[in-house]
């Protein structure tokens, strides 16, 4: 498993559980809900820290690269290119803290 696949997974997960918790609020499912975004926030920084390592790998070991005049602007495409882990999970993230606050607000509208 990629660590993009298990933050598409883990974010999937976490989305379903929190609109689970907005459809029927029960103040035990928040611990769930919690760690479910906890695994998203890990996995996001994962593949953050794994695609910035890939680019400092890379770009010094490819010889046309590494002495190139373009070198800062690969880098800079490559550094780019690495916050698409970051744009999907924090993305996920929010509308996960969206959907709790609408399923708290629920809740305390029934006095629970």
């Amino acid at each position: 498993m990629s660590i993009a696949s298990s933050q598409d997974d883990f974010g999937l997960v976490a989305l379903v559980a929190a609109a689970l918790f907005v459809w029927r609020p029960d103040v035990r499912k928040v611990e769930t809900v919690r760690a479910l975004e906890r695994a998203v926030l890990f996995s996001t920084l994962s593949g953050l820290v794994s695609a910035l390592a890939a680019v400092g790998y890379k770009v010094p070991a490819n010889p046309e690269w590494a002495r190139s005049p373009d070198m800062p602007l690969i880098v800079m495409t490559g550094i780019a290119e690495s916050m698409s882990a970051p744009i999907l999970g924090f993305t996920v993230l929010s509308l996960v803290a969206l959907l709790v606050a609408v399923g708290h607000r629920r809740l305390a509208r029934r006095g629970g």
